[in-house]
């Protein structure tokens, strides 16, 4: 793929922003685009951690697997993000097990050009340790959801983050596209598709929400917050 078409791509990303024309010239020299399918295995846990990948279209789900072979689901990853941070914290092998949750087009570069890249850009440097920083909070909230929270109230919790993540705010409403399957929201939410699908249609009942296959949409932004 062209290098031109690369750094459009690396472009948008807001973490590259004030990046000057040398540094984004290199990244985009030494970035890999990759096009990857849904449900596709990105990494598994054990494999050398040494790419630092740049999420440009789609969603990425990020798991770990404990000893007795359960499945946790930590998060979704969206446009603009990156994952495989771990290998800038000097983790040699990934712990987790990154999945293409949709189609998805991503950047991917050798963990120590990048580093090199933010030695030479402490601007960026901050940018990404502050970026780091925010997605163990993220993993802590969702942890804390698992242990103290009823189904019904991940469920919600786990919609309501969704919505602010990847949703788009319409005049009438937010209003995400495409929705996840309800097995897919009980997946990320450690919860029954029967639990999903009965908290999903309350809420459309009482008037909070709208959805489809298509998409989903707030109707009534009071529940956001409460």
């Amino acid at each position: 793929m062209p290098g031109k078409t690369k750094i459009w791509y690396l472009q948008n990303f807001n973490l590259f922003d004030g990046l000057d024309k040398e540094s984004m010239e290199a990244l985009g020299k030494n970035a890999k685009m990759r096009m990857s399918k849904k449900k596709e295995i990105l990494y598994f846990p054990e494999d050398p951690s040494d790419t630092i990948y740049m999420l440009k279209e789609g969603k990425v789900k990020i798991s770990r697997i404990s000893a007795e072979g359960k499945t946790t689901t930590l998060g979704l990853v969206g446009p603009g993000e990156i994952f495989g941070e771990a290998a800038l914290l000097g983790q040699d092998k990934h712990e987790n097990i990154a999945e293409a949750a949709e189609d998805a087009v991503i950047c991917v570069i050798n963990k120590n050009m990048f580093q090199g890249l933010m030695d030479m850009n402490p601007k960026l440097q901050r940018k990404i340790y502050k970026f780091i920083g925010f997605r163990f909070r993220k993993v802590e909230a969702l942890l804390e959801d698992l242990v103290f929270k009823t189904a019904q109230e991940r469920i919600e919790s786990f919609l309501k983050r969704y919505v602010q993540d990847f949703g788009k705010k319409m005049v009438d409403g937010w209003m995400v596209r495409p929705f996840l399957t309800h097995q897919e929201i009980a997946d990320l939410t450690a919860t029954a598709r029967q639990t999903v699908n009965v908290v999903l249609n309350d809420l459309a009942r009482n008037g909070f929400i709208k959805f489809s296959r298509r998409n989903f949409r707030v109707l009534n932004n009071d529940w956001l917050t409460k």
